[in-house]
């Protein structure tokens, strides 16, 4: 049996390859991982080289699981429902799966609609899933994440794995490795030790390649090292007491992306007491307005004017 995904590198994209992917293993199925561009001068190189990293990874997702699996860029000047019912003629898909997202009517009205136009004119059975941040489970979330570990400690990279299971890991012990891997690969979010790896190092480029980045840390914890991650971009500072509850703190991370944002006043709230016990109940009166100014964003970024990076 043949399947396809629609898959745009979006969340809709990966919730329809994960649905295609369990199906594939149940079917002893082969899926074709596609992804439609109009072409032309419209599109423009960094779009193009987006989409062939966004089709590497469903290839590694899919090939790691088991799933034979081949992907396809189109790029044809039709429109994306055009191009998969197309495909999927030209080559007898006997199932399609489609990620779709809620859109206003208006939107609706402008752009019209990628998955009615599949289901309609489809010469196979659609399965369309809907991908809802606000409602997925944690480790649905996290299914099939890419992740980049840095750590120097190999037991704390083994627990990492063991608590991240359902995701795709990659580890390195140093610097150069770590590089090496972002050299290579995007990800979707790095745990980054801060000692012993040059973990401020990484974070500069993790975050030039916009990959989120959890800061995972014992002998570094410090008020200072704390503003430090922040004032460098991190999108969370964790001790590495919590790393138990490791699954939910990345989910974190990964919901606040997705949602548009990078705010820090859910976890600061959340390990504020973790934070007294370690540092002190007045922990924040040494550097006051800082820590005014990340009140005043709501937790967000505080002002660069106010306080530049160590």
């Amino acid at each position: 049996m043949n399947l396809m995904v629609g898959y745009d590198g979006g969340e809709e994209g990966r919730a329809a390859l994960s649905l295609a992917k369990e199906y594939a293993l149940l079917t002893r199925s082969d899926v074709y991982v596609v992804t439609s561009m109009r072409g032309g001068t419209s599109e423009r190189q960094s779009a193009i080289s987006k989409a062939d990293q966004g089709l590497s990874l469903a290839k590694t997702i899919l090939e790691r699981s088991g799933v034979p699996c081949r992907t396809q860029l189109l790029v044809r000047n039709l429109s994306p429902g055009e191009d998969l019912v197309r495909f999927a003629e030209e080559n007898q898909i006997d199932h399609i799966f489609l990620g779709i997202r809620k859109k206003s009517r208006a939107q609706k009205t402008i752009m019209g609609s990628t998955s009615r136009y599949v289901i309609l004119e489809s010469p196979c059975p659609v399965h369309t899933i809907k991908f809802d941040v606000n409602r997925i489970r944690t480790t649905d979330l996290l299914k099939d994440r890419r992740v980049l570990v840095v750590d120097d400690e190999p037991d704390i990279r083994s627990t990492i794995e063991d608590l991240l299971h359902m995701c795709l890991i990659d580890t390195a012990s140093s610097f150069e490795e770590a590089n090496r891997y972002l050299q290579g690969f995007h990800y979707d979010i790095a745990i980054l030790d801060i000692m012993g790896v040059r973990g401020y190092d990484i974070l500069q480029i993790t975050r030039k390649r916009d990959i989120p980045s959890l800061m995972l840390t014992a002998h570094a914890l410090s008020p200072e090292n704390l503003k430090k991650s922040i004032q460098k971009g991190a999108d969370s500072y964790i001790p590495k007491e919590e790393m138990s509850d490791l699954e939910t703190h990345v989910a974190d991370v990964l919901k606040s992306r997705i949602q548009g944002g990078k705010g820090y006043g859910a976890w600061l709230h959340t390990l504020k007491a973790i934070f007294d016990k370690s540092f002190g109940k007045d922990w924040k009166d040494t550097d006051r307005e800082f820590w005014k100014s990340i009140e005043e964003t709501g937790g967000g970024h505080p002002d660069p004017k106010r306080n530049k990076p160590d």
